[in-house]
């Protein structure tokens, strides 16, 4: 069974919501893991948007990459161009994908432009999960 990393800057909203969409699609194919270079708690919003989709990621401990240094993955997704070079640094893997996705910027004046942003994220992880399962790990189809 394959391991899997997925690696962004806090391990709160990105790669939590991407490893929701990993397990879900890549269920019973490979093992999946989450982590951050400087993690952080869980972002709420994100889970709530997971939570509108059925997946529930409010459990989710955000781990720090650096603690993970001394196992081998056989591919890390990264999900943030900024902690690509500390991964090449810090991790031992036999393939590396680097996809980088913007995080949501919350606007605390807009509750529903902030939803949306998230909801948007949701959706594009959703489909470069679905498509990157189907390529690499498992046929969908």
């Amino acid at each position: 069974m394959k391991k899997i990393l997925i690696v962004s800057h806090h391990d709160a909203c990105r790669s939590a919501m991407a490893l929701g969409w990993f397990r879900y699609y890549g269920k019973d194919a490979a093992t999946f893991t989450s982590a951050g270079s400087e993690p952080t708690q869980t972002d709420l919003r994100a889970a709530q948007s997971m939570m509108d989709a059925v997946i529930d990621i409010t459990k989710h401990q955000p781990n720090s990459l650096f603690g993970l240094a001394d196992k081998t993955y056989d591919i890390v997704v990264v999900l943030d161009n900024e902690v690509a070079p500390v991964v090449k640094q810090q991790l031992k893997f036999s393939n590396l994908y680097v996809h980088h996705f913007d995080p949501p910027v919350p606007d605390d004046s807009d509750e529903q432009a902030t939803r949306k942003a998230y909801d948007a994220l949701r959706d594009k992880l959703e489909d470069f999960t679905f498509d990157f399962i189907h390529e690499h790990v498992k046929k969908l189809m």
